[in-house]
């Protein structure tokens, strides 16, 4: 791996599977790093990165030579078939990196197969903190793992992140991630909610803004919201975003609720949140943007 001090530099082999929505711009950011092998697939998402990076035919393409590879996928499946599929080819003393937003019990299962091979895993679970669009870091990474692996994967942290938190061991990345989408999640139902009793009621949207601005309730990811509420998607492309979200939506609760049961402390948030989350983040309102 690269050496970022005053010896000698060995060129950094990157591997990166899944160039969804969010692992391509992660993978976007990793392209001047070092010599990048890319996997996904959907065909045309993997042709976006044709001439930025080696194409490959499978995820085990990632791995091959590999110094370090960032998983971002979307199920808990998808992360152990990534893993299963790697380690044939990953060398010993090389780093695995899981983006996706799982349960803590599965990077820690898959971290003890790594290690039968001597490959090391990190949870580096992923959050946008900036959104201009701007070709700079983007996300704030959490990171669960031993601080001596979490500072072999510094070259890619700080291609992506505007900032790093190590959480804590192996895991706690991903508790981290689960607990702030619990957050943002009930903030969302909680906005869609509010908005939908003012514009049934004959409250002003920008009255109940105005409120609760000032009384420290109205979060940015709020003013979001209220930008989007009461609007019909504009296309078949946004329809089709809106689900996409709202089903990561409930999926997130889900673990969220799994992470309180797992330290018998149950979730009325998550646990209410799962079941309306769809309904109130698809719903069309009356007009009520603020």
């Amino acid at each position: 791996m690269t050496d970022r001090g005053n010896g000698p530099t060995t060129a950094l082999t990157i591997g990166f599977v899944g160039l969804g929505a969010m692992g391509g711009r992660l993978a976007a950011r990793l392209a001047g790093v070092g010599d990048l092998t890319v996997y996904d697939a959907s065909a045309e998402v993997l042709e976006r990165f044709r001439g930025r990076a080696t194409l490959g035919s499978g995820v085990a393409d990632a791995g091959k030579g590999a110094d370090v590879v960032g998983i971002c996928v979307r199920t808990a499946q998808q992360v152990d078939e990534c893993v299963d599929a790697l380690l044939p080819v990953l060398a010993p003393g090389s780093l695995l990196m899981v983006h996706s937003t799982v349960a803590p019990e599965v990077v820690r299962a898959a971290a003890d197969r790594c290690r039968v091979r001597g490959v090391d895993l990190v949870d580096a679970a992923v959050t946008v903190t900036r959104y201009d669009g701007a070709d700079a870091p983007f996300v704030l990474a959490m990171v669960g793992g031993e601080e001596v692996v979490v500072e072999r994967a510094r070259p890619l942290l700080d291609a992506y992140a505007t900032d790093t938190i190590r959480v804590g061991p192996l895991g706690s990345g991903m508790s981290m991630k689960i607990i702030n989408n619990l957050t943002s999640l009930m903030q969302i139902l909680v906005a869609e909610e509010a908005l939908r009793l003012a514009a049934l009621t004959s409250v002003p949207a920008d009255v109940v803004r105005a409120v609760m601005e000032r009384n420290g309730v109205w979060t940015p990811l709020m003013t979001a919201i209220g930008m989007r509420a009461g609007r019909a998607p504009a296309d078949r492309a946004e329809l089709s975003q809106r689900q996409v979200q709202a089903a990561n939506g409930v999926k997130d609760l889900a673990l969220a609720e799994a992470l309180a049961r797992s330290v018998d402390t149950p979730s009325a948030a998550a646990t209410f949140g799962k079941g309306q989350y769809w309904w109130a983040f698809m719903a069309d309102l009356p007009e009520t943007r603020v």
